[in-house]
């Protein structure tokens, strides 16, 4: 007997000063036709409104986690990546920006 099962994907983007483009990001990947995922936004610094933004998301989406990077990772893109890795759940990883939008069916 075959079971279906649908592995996690872990839905990685760092971020930086991005409150204007981020939800419009996140939007893209809630409408994924593909459903079991997790998407870890870690903010490399930020000084603009991206926590408060990410705030509304993970209050209405408990797929979606936000994290600063810790000192101990170095700054930039990579080492936000990184820290974001050590957090995935997900068998499967995707990368991906704060300013790219997802087709639909981009991860199934």
């Amino acid at each position: 007997m075959m079971i279906n099962k649908k592995p996690l994907i872990s839905i990685i983007i760092p971020t930086y000063n991005r409150a204007h483009l981020i939800g419009e990001t996140l939007d893209s990947i809630i409408a994924q036709t593909y459903q079991n995922w997790e998407c870890i936004v870690v903010d490399d610094g930020s000084d603009d409104d991206t926590e408060e933004v990410m705030k509304s998301y993970i209050q209405n989406d408990n797929r979606i986690y936000y994290y600063h990077r810790p000192e101990e990772h170095l700054p930039g893109g990579n080492g936000a990546r990184n820290f974001g890795f050590e957090k995935s759940t997900g068998e499967y990883i995707q990368w991906f920006d704060s300013d790219d939008l997802m087709e639909p069916n981009s991860i199934k």
